[in-house]
């Protein structure tokens, strides 16, 4: 009964009261739409949190440093595939044992006085070598003190000749080019902090020595560095590759960036408070414009001048490691698959002036891979695909060079001197102190992949080069 007269009551309303209550059930449907549609984005983007909270970047998927990696499962994804050897030495190679020397500097005979038998004398008999050992060690260092003397002559006209100190020799006592080469050896190259070099002077040269004058020791030894230093930088500046790297630094509490410039026979660090391009611009005004740069897609080096540059690929198949974790997405799998194929025909790759039918098909899988709709990829992939697509012809030129690489580790090599000095020293105390160790660091790298004996060319440097 009340259903009829509900029905009833319906059919006495009028036809504008009637579209003014369906017009306000469609206005409540459509609300009621909208807030379905925004919680299930809601949801959607939870989902996409929680997905992501569970896979977080660390040094096996992206570039952060291993040291971040702390707290977290190792999940033992390097980019290294096993070679199928043993461990060890492999069949050929040369070993490196200890040697005899031909000449040595002390000789301790042993001659049997009588016969273990009888007992007879065996002094009137002839000896016969039946055998030699060696032992090597270190005699004690002790400092030499080496005294100038000035002496004054007169002479019959009655003036007074005085004889002059070498240049070099300029206050009463002072230091000399053994102990600054020593003080920037074990600073630079050993990573000792200046506590820990004041000992070592004192218990193994006898040469007591504040911290203060080590400070002064490595600074006129970076001061007499600075000529093959700039040299250096001629040479990477006229080098037909160059890898390019940055690293940030605790200078005096503060951020500092140390940036590298390499190649196989030079290595070219410095520091500056900046990351920005105004320091390669100071550096290199025009550029590197005779060389292909290396590097792992910061903006600044992509801004070089250069005749072209080269994207590091283990950069790029660590950030596609971490898109396959957090999606399992087939565009990164599909990628990551070019990847690889393109670092496999580089190791096989004999002439690279001939035209060669798996790279030509390795550009065209680029091509398609990278004309993909970017707007159905996942949120993360995103970027990481305009930046491809941005970047194209910085991809593949190590496909057509013998002498460019594929990655960028030798200039994260060159680099990463700078977080062992910190690891052991802890941060710079101010920005000379930084560019100290930046300026005899690359003459210390350089002299290494030259195959020189690091001390003897920092003592010829303490010796020679003017400060």
């Amino acid at each position: 009964m009340q259903q009829n007269a509900h029905s009833l009551s319906l059919y006495q309303l009028s036809k504008k009261e009637l579209i003014t209550i369906v017009q306000t059930l469609l206005a409540k449907n459509d609300a009621l739409v909208k807030k379905v549609t925004e919680l299930t984005q809601r949801v959607e983007d939870l989902e996409q949190q929680v997905s992501e909270l569970k896979s977080k970047k660390d040094s096996n998927n992206s570039s952060m440093p291993p040291s971040q990696d702390q707290g977290r499962e190792n999940k033992n994804k390097s980019l290294r595939k096993k070679s199928g050897r043993s461990r060890g030495g492999q069949p050929g190679h040369k070993g490196h044992s200890l040697e005899m020397t031909e000449s040595p500097d002390e000789l301790i005979e042993h001659v049997p006085d009588y016969c273990q038998v009888c007992g007879e004398g065996l002094d009137r008999f002839p000896g016969l070598l039946s055998e030699r050992r060696q032992v090597v060690d270190i005699p004690p260092i002790e400092p030499i003190y080496t005294e100038h003397r000035v002496y004054s002559k007169t002479c019959l006209c009655g003036h007074v000749t005085r004889g002059t100190f070498p240049s070099n020799v300029k206050a009463p006592i002072q230091y000399g080019p053994g102990v600054e080469s020593m003080a920037g050896y074990l600073s630079v190259r050993q990573y000792l902090p200046y506590r820990r070099m004041k000992e070592c002077f004192q218990d193994l040269f006898g040469i007591a020595i504040s911290e203060g004058s080590l400070v002064s020791a490595v600074r006129r030894m970076a001061l007499k560095s600075l000529l093959l230093y700039n040299r250096i930088k001629e040479n990477i500046l006229q080098s037909p590759v160059v890898g390019a790297d940055e690293t940030g630094a605790k200078v005096n509490g503060g951020k500092a960036w140390f940036w590298t410039w390499q190649n196989p026979n030079n290595t070219f660090i410095t520091v500056d408070p900046s990351r920005g391009f105004g320091v390669i611009k100071r550096l290199f005004p025009d550029g590197l414009k005779n060389g292909i740069l290396v590097s792992d897609c910061w903006a600044a080096h992509l801004k070089t001048p250069a005749s072209t540059h080269q994207l590091c690929i283990a950069h790029l198949l660590r950030e596609l490691n971490f898109f396959m974790e957090l999606y399992d997405d087939r565009w990164a799998k599909r990628f990551r698959k070019l990847l690889l194929d393109a670092l496999k025909l580089k190791s096989e790759i004999v002439d690279y002036r001939q035209d060669l039918p798996r790279r030509n098909q390795l550009v065209e899988r680029l091509d398609r891979l990278l004309a993909y709709d970017i707007d159905k990829q996942p949120r993360k992939i995103k970027p990481f695909h305009k930046r491809l697509r941005k970047n194209k012809d910085y991809l593949f030129p190590f496909l057509y060079h013998d002498h460019v690489p594929p990655d960028n580790n030798a200039s994260e090599r060159a680099i990463r001197n700078v977080k062992v000095k910190q690891k052991i020293s802890g941060q710079f105390v101010n920005q000379d102190n930084a560019m100290d160790f930046a300026i005899i660091r690359s003459v210390i790298d350089t002299t290494i992949k030259n195959g020189v004996n690091i001390f003897n060319a920092l003592k010829l440097i303490a010796k020679l080069a003017p400060e």
